[in-house]
């Protein structure tokens, strides 16, 4: 019984930081950035700031399409070189029109990343001050464990405290060169 009792003291001085729990809790990155005020503000913009290029590519689709309908409807009257000619001119405009769609589509999804990467830095800065105030030793994203009690997610605590944050988030237009 003796050896015992110095068994379990020499555990408790030896390990004792395995006698207490760490504080673990669990925040839902994606969710307090969909949510954030100020991201779903500078995202309205960015859709108001597409739109209008939204409808000159609709434009272009359609000079496009009657552009090939004027090929297919000439095919028997213009000679092989002129209907050569004209399927070369527009496939230079078709490659010409996917680069600027390839760049238009580039651009807003990098400024997306930046406009998200900003979000992220300010929901880093209040995680890391709620774990010094509340001794917590791990935060997890929601997407890096598979079960938690709910008691473990702070994601409306960190979601309140971001929304009091006005974060200065805006994006750069697309310019078509």
């Amino acid at each position: 019984m003796i050896k015992i009792n110095y068994l379990y003291i020499f555990v408790l001085l030896i390990f004792p930081n395995i006698i207490y729990a760490s504080k673990i809790s669990v925040v839902n990155i994606d969710l307090l950035i969909e949510n954030n005020d100020s991201y779903i503000e500078v995202i309205k913009n960015l859709e108001k700031s597409q739109e209008v290029h939204l409808r000159d590519f609709n434009n272009i689709e359609i000079k496009l399409q009657k552009m090939l309908n004027d090929i297919e409807s000439s095919k028997l009257i213009l000679s092989e070189e002129e209907n050569n000619n004209a399927i070369f001119d527009y496939n230079q405009e078709l490659a010409t029109f996917n680069e600027l769609i390839d760049k238009f589509n580039n651009h807003y999804q990098n400024q997306l990343i930046i406009i998200k990467n900003k979000i992220l830095k300010e929901i880093i800065k209040l995680l890391e001050q709620y774990a010094v105030d509340q001794n917590i030793e791990l935060i997890l994203d929601s997407t890096s464990y598979l079960i938690a009690s709910n008691a473990l997610d702070i994601t409306d605590i960190i979601n309140i405290e971001l929304n009091k944050l006005k974060i200065d988030l805006n994006f750069e237009e697309f310019e078509n060169n």
